[in-house]
């Protein structure tokens, strides 16, 4: 029998340890399905895990069934949508088997959190990254099923950071390394609730103020949770910040529209070491070695309705009491360390807040520090304050040490301030402050350079409370840095009216500044010296009333430089020297380089101050610029990449607020593609226009003169208007460099030979700086001294209709052409050509769309016609034409200048043709009768000479008479 018993003993534990191995496997898709299906149907938001990383086990919490899900996360959508709301390395979710096997339930009994990301934000408006469930009509439809139960036994957070970033109070408050366990049953309408919580650091920021920086946290409490979870009571409790301690009493409610609360708080320990770890920079390793002594005393709480409209009633009192601390490594302490403080509000107005401190003292070494304060009223501020205090600096930064700065100096204050602050109605308090500082030594681990022999002496007073009767001096200013002196007095008055007499001389560093101050992204270095003088009132500046702001002195730059990594290129002073009073900077010298570009600058700038202060005021100037490189297509680009990229030009822009005169003498310019030298003449900017007076430069082996301007008014449609003169350019070079000769005159480019020009061109320009040639409009004269064109589709397609030799070549010589554009086409007046040996006038059109129309005359002998040629003349001369004889012949070319299509004009041939045949009949008949005639008078003149004296013979007279019939009628033809 026993033996019977212990054999289904073992079975019944065998089958318990598979069906512990078994179950987990065998349902964990219908757990991980009933978890998807309840997430689907309750939250608007992107839950993220790793199916592969999904477990269960039986083992860990049994008899609960446990599911492990690895690198989970939860990912907001709009209008939060890419943050990230929790995430977590690992999250473990305890269920109750018996519900998932048998029931209709979900229940969960635990959850346990590593290394968890936990990211609450709220917008202005109020909406919250954390409302991720769908409201009730929103709801996707699923399938009815189980329900959901939060009936949690316990909870743990190992290792957590914590953000809440609420925009709306505003308020942020960052915990990070947070270990957390609780327990409640939420099933409860009221239980308990039991937490334990740590973090490594808190910092706590309200309307851009930091109250609480990296502090450490510990809180224990037990919560009593009632009414639907609205209420919260608190029981015991504790909390510490570094090593000060409060706990809480009282509740906190949520209501519907507002919280409601009754909480009070006290230190239940009365150390000041306690307070002491609060102060930045206390809490540190060594705070423990820290010698302190004092009584201390916190209480305080808040009570009311906290809303949109309305704050709860609040108090804190504070009064520490004969306290003192000593650093082990400084000889002295801070002594009577004595402070009675109250903030009090009793009605829940804000405006109504109450801050008394009615005694602060304490002795730094033999230095005291005394101060009182009372502000009865937040708006408007009613304030009587008192501050009096001498302070060694060097004994002060290291009572109250912060890492990487080190002060040194003799600093004291006596400052007494009473009466009303009110912006609107523009008082202040009565103010009676002096303040001095003395051998002053400043030095920061982020700033290399120290600032020494800091000293001044300074004054604030005002006796009525009025702005307009503030005087504010700050005599004998003086530091040094790095070597470098710098000095100032200065003098305010009238606040209302700000006036100001400033007296500065010194030099500064630029590199070493930037070191102390950096700015990212950017380098600037250069040796600033500068002796200045400048009085006003702002309401002549305002008024741009610059005669009565007296401004003098001079200043010098000595081997600046400047680049940063969103500009192209460096610019660079070895030198600039200029002296000043109201009306001018005179620009004595400067040189420099901006890029590739040198520059060398003098002139005189004026109305400087109405420009710097006011932006609708003029800059005017007249200044001398030389240079051995202009290089623009560095200003040219808008884009981060080097131009030998071949990065986009864009229009440069001409200031509407600038009026000068730039006399320029340039060796080399480039400007896209050109090489420009000899540049000279002056620039007139004004306006949004530059205008080109007498500015003459060689391009391209031509000397140019160009009157005319370039208007940026419009920099979507940039334009010019130029009067353009070039002497002696070659043909080919003015095809290849300019767009507009390679568009209209595309021959040009196989001609050999020079050309001059003037013209006048007006237009727009693309972004690019490009001619919109759409938009140009121009007429002028081209002269070309000498050219020719050989083995050129266009030749080769005219000869073609001729037998004529030598015609592979064309030829221009002492050619004066008239030409214009307009509507996109360019109009040539006729000018004569040699074809080989035959002259040919040419005149026509080349269209901004490449086509062609263009008509030759010339004169061919009618032996070297062509085919088409001959067959149209033999119809007129029945082949009887002289071979000798010219023929007029009309050709047109169409086409295009790559494929031009010559053809014989017709109808004007045929006129041509009759012509030149009844000439050539007439002068063949006028032949025959001269033969005719001059045998007739042969013959008579013979008969004359044999028989002179013999009496006329009728036969003679005869002949006479045929003579004269003949020549009457030789006359007659010829009348014809």
């Amino acid at each position: 029998m026993l033996k019977k018993i212990l054999i289904a003993i073992v079975v019944v534990v065998v089958v318990l340890l598979a069906a512990a191995f078994i179950l987990p496997v065998v349902f964990k898709d219908n757990i991980k399905a009933a978890i998807d299906k309840e997430l689907a149907k309750t939250l608007n938001a992107d839950v993220v895990f790793d199916a592969d990383k999904f477990s269960l086990t039986l083992f860990r919490n049994f008899p609960n069934i446990t599911a492990e899900m690895r690198d989970f996360g939860i990912l907001n959508r709009e209008p939060f949508e890419g943050e990230v709301l929790f995430a977590a390395e690992r999250l473990e979710v305890e269920v109750n088997l018996k519900d998932v096997l048998f029931g209709n339930q979900l229940r969960l009994k635990g959850i346990t959190l590593v290394s968890p990301l936990i990211n609450i934000m709220v917008l202005e408006d109020g909406r919250a990254n954390y409302d991720i469930t769908f409201p009730s009509d929103e709801i996707p439809e699923t399938e009815e099923g189980g329900e959901f139960s939060f009936g949690i036994d316990h909870w743990k957070i190992i290792n957590g950071d914590i953000t809440y970033d609420d925009h709306s109070i505003p308020f942020l408050m960052k915990l990070s390394g947070v270990n957390h366990s609780g327990s409640g049953d939420f099933t409860q309408d009221i239980f308990d609730l039991k937490t334990s919580t740590t973090a490594d650091t808190v910092t706590v920021k309200y309307d851009g103020i930091e109250y609480l920086t990296n502090k450490r946290a510990t809180i224990d409490a037990t919560i009593s949770i009632s009414e639907e979870y609205t209420k919260y009571t608190f029981k015991e409790n504790s909390a510490k910040i570094n090593d000060f301690a409060m706990s809480f009493d009282g509740w906190f409610k949520m209501n519907e529209h507002d919280y409601g609360m009754d909480i009070s708080f006290s230190s239940p320990e009365n150390s000041f070491k306690s307070l002491l770890s609060l102060v930045p920079g206390m809490y540190s390793e060594s705070f423990n070695n820290i010698k302190t002594e004092g009584d201390l005393q916190f209480a305080g709480f808040v009570k009311g309705t906290y809303s949109e409209t309305q704050m709860p009633a609040f108090s804190v009192n504070l009064d520490v009491t004969e306290a003192m601390f000593q650093y082990p490594d400084l000889p002295t302490p801070i002594n009577n360390i004595n402070l009675n403080m109250l903030v009090d509000n009793k009605d829940g107005n804000i405006d109504n807040t109450v801050i008394d401190v009615k005694k602060f003292h304490m002795d730094f070494g033999s230095n005291p520090f005394d101060a009182r304060v009372l502000i009865s009223k937040l708006y408007p501020t009613e304030v009587d304050a008192n501050v009096k205090a001498k302070l060694n600096l060097a004994e002060l930064s290291k009572m109250f040490p912060v890492e990487g700065l080190d002060m040194r100096g003799n600093y004291a204050i006596d400052l007494t301030a009473k009466g009303v602050y009110d912006s609107l109605k523009k008082t202040i308090p009565a103010i009676n402050a002096v303040m001095s500082l003395a051998n002053g030594y400043v030095k920061s681990s982020e700033f290399p350079l120290p600032l020494q022999d800091l000293k001044f002496n300074s004054s604030v007073k005002n006796a009525s409370g009025r702005m307009a009767e503030t005087f504010i001096a700050v005599n004998d200013f003086s530091m040094v840095m790095d070597g470098e002196k710098f000095s100032a007095d200065m003098l305010i008055q009238n606040l209302e009216d700000i006036t100001w007499d400033v007296k500065a001389n010194g030099g500064v560093d630029l590199e070493k500044i930037t070191k102390i101050f950096p700015v990212e992204g950017m380098t600037l270095a250069g040796k600033v010296k500068a002796d200045l003088q400048t009085k006003g009132k702002m309401s002549d500046l305002e008024a741009e009333r610059y005669d009565k702001l007296p401004t003098s002195g001079s200043a010098s730059l000595r081997e600046f430089s400047y680049a940063a990594s969103d500009l192209p290129y460096s610019v660079t002073l070895s030198q600039a020297d200029m002296s000043f009073d109201p009306r001018k900077i005179d620009l004595k010298q400067m040189d420099g380089t901006i890029g590739k570009s040198d520059f060398k600058v003098s002139g005189s700038v004026s109305n400087y101050m109405g420009y710097l202060f006011s932006p609708n005021q003029l800059l005017k100037g007249a200044v001398n610029f030389s240079s051995t490189l202009l290089d623009l297509n560095e200003f040219m680009t808008e884009t981060e990449e080097p131009v030998e990229e071949s990065a986009p030009y864009s229009v440069i822009p001409v200031p509407e607020n600038i009026d000068f005169v730039l006399k320029s003498s340039i060796a080399t310019v480039k400007m896209m593609d050109f090489n420009i030298t000899n540049a000279k003449g002056d620039i007139i900017v004004k306006d949004g226009v530059a205008n080109l007076s007498g500015l003459s430069f060689n391009l391209l082996g031509g000397a140019f003169t160009v009157n005319g301007a370039y208007n940026t008014k419009d920099i979507e449609h940039p334009k010019y208007d130029f009067a353009l003169k070039i002497e002696n350019m070659a043909l080919a070079q003015a095809a290849s460099g300019f767009t507009l000769v390679k568009t209209y005159a595309p021959v040009a480019g196989l001609m050999s030979g020079n050309f001059s020009t003037d013209f006048k061109l007006s237009g727009e320009l693309l972004q690019d700086m490009m001619p919109n040639l759409k938009t140009v409009n121009g007429e002028g004269l081209v002269k070309v001294a000498q050219a020719s064109l050989k083995e050129s589709k266009l030749v080769s397609g005219i000869t073609s209709l001729t037998k004529l030799d030598d015609t592979n070549e064309v030829t221009l010589k002492d050619v004066l052409m008239s030409a214009s554009i307009k509507d996109g086409k360019l109009s040539v007046k006729p000018f004569n050509v040699k074809f080989g040996q035959y002259t040919t006038s040419v005149a026509g059109s080349t269209g901004l769309d490449g086509g062609i129309n263009y008509n030759l005359k010339m004169d061919v002998p009618a032996g070297k016609l062509g085919t088409q040629l001959n067959s149209f003349v033999g119809q007129y001369t029945k082949g009887s034409t002289d071979p000798n004889a010219m023929i007029p012949v009309t050709i047109g070319l169409g086409g295009t200048f790559l494929d031009p299509k010559p053809q014989l004009l017709m109808s004007e041939q045929k006129q041509q043709v009759q012509e030149a045949v009844t000439t050539a009949v007439k002068q063949e008949a006028e032949k025959k009768a001269t033969e005719l005639v001059s045998g007739l008078l042969g013959a008579k003149s013979d008969t004359t000479k044999t028989d002179s004296t013999k009496t006329a013979d009728p036969k003679q007279k005869a002949v006479e008479d045929g003579v004269k019939t003949i020549q009457n009628l030789l006359k007659k033809k010829k009348g014809n």
